[in-house]
């Protein structure tokens, strides 16, 4: 059987779902039928169905949770630029439902951006914590956070905190500490095959890069931190006016 997709078929099942979304058939469960209930539906093959759907995951309309099935993607997250707020209550003011889960916790040996970006010599010890974020149970970030190692050590001594928060761990070890973002910037490249293991996204898929420096409120710095969103998903927002927290 030939694997070439018949350009009108997968083009009418593509017309079809994107109406459907416009006029929120799916809007109950987000879900789309599975590819064999499709495939069935329209009696076209299932490479035909792949096709047409993987051209509605590459435009934003859609998006795949593995082992799960497709689903409408109404989720849009706005990464804040100057906020002061974790990324807990960031979620939960859009709307959605907020978890972190912590993948490791290591101390490192500080490379030369790290140690650039934390004002530390080369080879000083720092804290790494590797954290996937959720909004809703979907993965939309991968985050890197760099410390000082002498200086926030309190840290890894309170990873068993629950619901894991990384700025409640911050708060409950270092009450007086107020974090305030002073500098990000942002790239974008193609998802890496981690990248796609952590986040469920298909190859090539664009990810966005924000890379972060936080210093307290005397102006010594904190956090370095290197965070993975997803491109389909996520988007930049510039606050002009001060958050107050």
């Amino acid at each position: 059987m030939s694997h070439t997709s018949n350009p009108t078929l997968y083009k009418k099942l593509y017309d079809d779902i994107l109406q459907n979304i416009k006029a929120k058939k799916f809007i109950d469960t987000n879900r789309l039928p599975s590819e064999n209930e499709l495939s069935k539906e329209y009696g076209i093959n299932r490479h035909t169905v792949r096709h047409a759907l993987g051209l509605l995951k590459e435009d934003g309309y859609i998006y795949t949770k593995k082992g799960v099935g497709n689903f409408v993607s109404t989720i849009e997250i706005p990464y804040s630029i100057t906020g002061k707020s974790s990324y807990s209550s960031k979620i939960l003011d859009l709307g959605y439902t907020p978890k972190t889960q912590l993948l490791s916790a290591n101390i490192i040996e500080a490379d030369k951006s790290i140690a650039e970006n934390l004002n530390l010599p080369i080879g000083f010890s720092v804290i790494e914590l590797k954290l996937l974020r959720f909004a809703n149970g979907l993965p939309i970030q991968i985050s890197y956070s760099y410390f000082d190692s002498f200086s926030y050590r309190e840290i890894l001594k309170n990873l068993e905190h629950k619901p894991f928060s990384l700025y409640g761990i911050l708060k409950h070890c270092y009450p007086d500490l107020k974090i305030t973002k002073v500098a990000t910037n942002f790239s974008s490249l193609l998802s890496s095959s981690e990248h796609r293991k952590l986040l469920g996204i298909s190859k090539n898929s664009p990810i966005l890069v924000a890379k972060t420096i936080s210093k307290d409120q005397n102006g010594f710095l904190v956090e370095y931190g290197v965070s993975y969103f997803r491109g389909d998903i996520c988007s930049v927002k510039i606050n002009l006016i001060e958050e107050e927290i």
